[in-house]
């Protein structure tokens, strides 16, 4: 779905924009295995469902994030993730014929693999309205 597509570009641009987050990590990979060193943030694929009210038409898409680091302990993730979160809550409000609408933190869990990697997962809940 374009919808999906432009709320995409238009996320990975504002993570990309934010000094504050490029600060903490070396890079923000759109859906691909970090290229460079952790910390790095990954977006993931997108999904959407279909959502809406009597003459509206609206779409519920799912914006998954990945924190990478290799520290020992997870504190810069935290710190990263908080910086997310304020780009996530200044999106712009439109995406093309889309009106952005609610996004807001859905879920999230830090794991430590068998490599010692720190991998923070973090889920956003995006919904978006078509502008009639």
């Amino acid at each position: 779905m374009k919808a999906v597509i432009l709320l995409r570009d238009i996320v990975i641009g504002a993570l990309r924009a934010d000094a504050g987050l490029m600060a903490l990590i070396n890079t923000v990979e759109d859906g691909a295995t970090p290229k460079f060193s952790a910390p790095s943030l990954i977006v993931g694929e997108m999904f959407a469902t279909e959502w809406g009210a009597r003459a509206v038409d609206g779409l519920s898409v799912r914006v998954p994030l990945t924190l990478v680091d290799r520290a020992d302990r997870p504190g810069r993730l935290a710190d990263a993730a908080e910086r997310i979160e304020a780009v996530m809550n200044g999106l712009p409000a439109t995406a093309g014929p889309w009106r952005i609408g609610v996004v807001r933190f859905d879920r999230s869990r830090t794991v430590r693999g068998g490599d010692g990697q720190w991998s923070m997962l973090i889920d956003y809940l995006a919904r978006l309205s078509r502008v009639v």
